[in-house]
């Protein structure tokens, strides 16, 4: 299976990415569209977890409880390896793109990712 991780450059192509992925049903997304959406989901809530989604003290918004369900489905099925499931990297960076301060070791994790799963800059 063809590992589809995704993480977004900044705040703006993370929104971008779950507002394309919201104008049709999840079920009928392509998987690589699907899990850019759901890395995006890690990114901008890196406090949501998938596990429990459903769980009224969860706190996942109902618009992005369709995301994890979504995401639980495709698991179930076959479609998506645990690090797609469980996008920690994407989370990771969503934080790290918050914080105002950065050490070594930080800054060489966040362009390693970036390299690796991230999309090119474009100006503006």
């Amino acid at each position: 299976m063809k590992n589809s991780i995704y993480i977004p450059n900044r705040l703006q192509s993370a929104g971008r990415e779950l507002r394309l992925a919201l104008k049709q049903p999840l079920t009928e997304l392509p998987n690589e569209t699907f899990v850019r959406a759901w890395c995006s989901v890690a990114y901008l809530f890196p406090g949501l977890h998938p596990d429990g989604f459903e769980d009224a003290d969860s706190g996942w918004p109902r618009v992005l409880k369709r995301f994890a369900a979504e995401a639980w489905r495709r698991a179930d099925a076959g479609e998506l390896a645990d690090e797609e499931l469980y996008p920690s990297d994407a989370q990771w960076c969503g934080l790290y793109d918050r914080m105002h301060t950065h050490d070594r070791d930080e800054m060489e994790r966040r362009f390693a990712l970036s390299a690796d799963f991230g999309e090119p800059l474009s100006a503006g």
